[in-house]
């Protein structure tokens, strides 16, 4: 499956003029921000729901943007379930190409926007005003944050001070 989603994002991508890249890749970054991928992924995925409905909401969601032509591609070949997965290889993808390494902030929920702007002025305080962020929700952290950025960690979770504690009894 991840190859299929890695063949979608690098055509997607390849077939973008230089500077529509980045308006692009906001589009995509902003609609997997501001959309559960859950429920895009069983809305897209369901058998009951017409293809048009489908069509017309991919559409909406991303408005004038040339993420159009993706969405008309997975109409086609009626893939419109792996649209939040392309989005996020595209990203990933785009931002690798540009030379723009994301942050990857991992939580164990949804985070909000109080915890985003936080994020978002730190992000942009230690690493850089146009630095990118990548949100990822991980079920198995018990609480707190993890930022990703090239080779540094921050590691501000639950699991990680346990085990710190777990080492100190240990020893």
């Amino acid at each position: 499956m991840n190859k299929l989603l890695e063949v979608y994002a690098k055509g997607f991508f390849n077939t973008l003029k230089e500077e529509e890249i980045e308006a692009t890749t906001i589009k995509a970054q902003d609609i997997l921000e501001n959309y559960s991928q859950e429920d895009l992924y069983d809305f897209f995925k369901n058998k009951t729901i017409r293809k048009e409905d489908k069509l017309n909401l991919a559409l909406e969601l991303v408005a004038e943007s040339s993420l159009k032509g993706l969405v008309k591609t997975l109409s086609l070949n009626n893939r419109f379930e792996l649209m939040p997965e392309i989005f996020k290889y595209f990203i990933d993808y785009a931002s690798i190409r540009q030379n723009k390494i994301p942050v990857k902030v991992t939580t164990n929920k949804e985070p909000n926007e109080e915890m985003k702007n936080n994020i978002n002025t730190f992000v942009k305080a230690n690493i850089g005003p146009s630095t990118p962020i990548k949100y990822e929700v991980s079920k198995s952290l018990i609480g707190g944050i993890v930022l990703k950025h090239k080779d540094n960690e921050i590691d501000l979770s639950i699991d990680n001070k346990l085990n710190g504690l777990r080492e100190a009894l240990i020893n």
